[in-house]
Formats: structure tokens, C-alpha cells, sequence
């Protein structure tokens, strides 16, 4: 007998204790690096019709670290591999179209190039390595297999998963693709710390959000209604469940603009294809501008990058900056 899905738990009760916890850091004495520091920075821009504007050049950018302007020095597509870490939701919400999901993901790693290699992370009742890094497509497809859905949600544990486990110590291009609906139930760590060990990854953040299809779903839930009803009593009048989603959607695009990803909104299950489709075709043609940073550099250090471009768009998406040799941070256990 199926079990059913408990969605509406987790929603109700994130309402009520939205994290603000933040990973502590130790003050140490700085000590200063004199070592050539070559930064690279994923940037993508598309016009106002949100296409991407593929024929870009270095001349029409401006680039700040810590807002002392930087040379640029080169410009272009980065044929080099890709490391890429897909993590996938597998709680109750999307027990019934799981199919859907494995298929869009085979898809998905099918479009990628063959010497690209990829991981993957599930998360439910808690996070799980699926699949340690390999180029061999038959690994994944048995992988994606072997993978049943649980009931609770540990995205932030996931998040940290991929981004400090798997990814520390892989050098080159490095993507996280995360399906997720952005609720969490069952985490040890906060949306603090796992952005933070996103962003010292050097990784860029690819959001594919479910949260245009689970909110429609929420407010046919008998519970959803009924807690609803008890915050308008309690506390006036408002769509708290829009509230919710609205917050979380704000959190995860920014931190995946911040590092040179972005969040996509697919309507249904049908078209969380065509959004690992394109994020495919992203990473594929992916610029990257690099230069040579002159400031002084102190271990775990954080340095802010500012990118201007000259020419007329309608959005410019980059990495916003990144951490200069920085501490580990504390493993929970999952």
C-alpha cells in the first residue's frame, strides 16, 4: 500500500522556524599570501527576453574584487570537463512521479559530454552518496535505479553533502543541479551553513525548483487549510503558505546567482526535462572570464566580485565572489 505523501507537515511547521543560525568562525591572526591568485568566473548574460547572448568579448567587461578594479584577462568557453553533482529529491512529494524524475535526469546527464563526470546525492528521511564520481553512464542508470523515495526531507544535509564531501578537492568546472520543492524537515545543518559550503566550493548552483507545482498542490490539503485558518486567527490576515514559498525561492536564487547558477521554475512535471535540458546547454557553452587578483589574501578570506557589462542586456549572472584558501567546515553526521 502506498504511503502518503506528508507534505504539509513540513510546510506548516517551516513557517514557524525559518533558520537564522550562522556557522561561527574562530579569529586567528591573519597571515598575508603573495602567491599569484588566478581567479576564474562563470558569467552568463541574456538579453531582454531572457535569451542568452552567445557571441560575448572580454572588452565590453569590467571586473571589481572587493571594489578595486581588476585586468581582465581573457574570455571564453570553457571546453575543459565538467564535475557535476546532481542531487535529487526523493520525499514524499514526488513519490507518485519519481518515473518522471529518473527519466529527466538520464536525459539530462545524456545531454552532457561524454567525459563529463557526475555524482549523485538523494535525499529523503536523510542525505545519501548514491553515486561516487564516474564518467560511466551504466553506473548512473543503475544508480537512479536503486534509488526509493522516503518520506521526510533533508535538503540543507544534501546541500552540504554535495558541496563540501563530494566537491572539496575536485578542481576544474564543478555544477550542483538540485531538485528540490525547498522544504526541509529533517536537516542537522542550517541553510546557513550549506550555503556557505556552496559558496567555498567554487561550484556553481543549479536550482531546478518544484515549488510552482507543490504550492498549487498545498492549499488543497485538508491540513494546510485548517493550519492555515489557525495563522490568519493568530495573526491577521495573509497568505502565510505564499509567504513561505516566496521566502524560500528568494533564498535559493539568490545563492545560486551569487554563484554564477540560477534558479528555474518548471510548471509541472512534464517540464522538468526541458529545465535539465537547458541547464545542459548552459554548461556546455559556458563562459568564464578570469584575472589575476592584486590584493593581499588572508586564509579563509572572502573576496566580493563585482562584473560590470557595457553593452545593452537584460541580465548579467556571475560568480559574486569567493573564499581564499578557506577552513573546513564541521561534518555533521548525517
Amino acid at each position: 500500500m502506498a504511503r502518503k505523501a506528508l507534505m504539509p507537515i513540513p510546510l506548516l511547521f517551516g513557517l514557524l522556524s525559518w533558520p537564522l543560525a550562522r556557522a561561527q568562525q574562530t579569529q586567528e591572526s591573519p597571515t598575508f599570501s603573495v602567491s599569484v591568485n588566478l581567479v576564474k568566473v562563470p558569467v552568463s548574460v541574456f538579453d531582454e527576453k531572457g535569451a542568452p547572448m552567445l557571441q560575448l568579448h572580454a572588452g565590453d567587461f569590467r571586473v571589481y574584487e572587493d571594489g578595486i578594479v581588476q585586468e581582465v584577462r581573457s574570455l571564453g568557453i570553457d571546453q575543459n570537463r565538467v564535475s557535476v553533482a546532481l542531487v535529487l529529491d526523493t520525499s514524499a512529494t514526488v513519490e507518485k512521479e519519481f518515473n518522471r524524475i529518473r527519466q529527466a535526469a538520464r536525459d539530462f546527464v545524456r545531454a552532457l559530454s561524454p567525459r563529463d563526470q557526475v555524482a549523485v546525492v538523494a535525499f529523503s528521511d536523510e542525505a545519501t552518496r548514491v553515486l561516487d564520481w564516474t564518467d560511466n553512464r551504466k553506473a548512473f542508470q543503475k544508480a537512479l535505479r536503486d534509488i526509493e523515495p522516503g518520506v521526510r526531507t533533508a535538503l540543507y544535509d544534501a546541500m552540504f553533502m554535495a558541496s563540501n564531501d563530494l566537491l572539496r578537492g575536485v578542481e576544474g568546472r564543478k555544477a550542483i543541479i538540485l531538485l528540490t520543492d525547498m522544504l526541509n524537515n529533517q536537516s542537522r545543518v542550517g541553510f546557513p551553513q550549506a550555503s556557505v559550503s556552496i559558496v567555498q566550493s567554487q561550484a556553481s548552483l543549479y536550482v531546478v525548483s518544484k515549488t510552482v507545482i507543490v504550492r498549487r498542490q498545498a492549499m488543497n490539503q485538508r491540513r494546510v487549510v485548517w493550519l492555515h485558518g489557525i495563522y490568519r486567527r493568530l495573526f491577521g490576515d495573509g497568505d502565510y503558505v505564499e509567504e513561505f514559498f516566496r521566502k524560500r525561492e528568494g533564498e535559493m536564487t539568490d545563492l545560486a546567482e551569487r554563484t554564477g547558477g540560477r534558479c528555474l521554475f518548471p510548471e509541472d512535471y512534464d517540464r522538468i526535462g526541458d529545465a535539465y535540458d537547458e541547464i545542459a546547454r548552459e554548461l556546455r557553452n559556458q563562459y568564464y572570464l578570469t584575472y589575476v587578483s592584486n590584493q593581499r589574501m588572508t586564509p579563509d578570506s572572502y573576496h566580493r566580485i563585482t562584473l560590470e557589462y557595457t553593452r545593452p542586456s537584460g541580465k548579467l549572472i556571475h560568480r559574486q565572489g569567493y573564499y581564499f584558501q578557506p577552513k573546513p567546515l564541521s561534518r555533521p553526521r548525517y
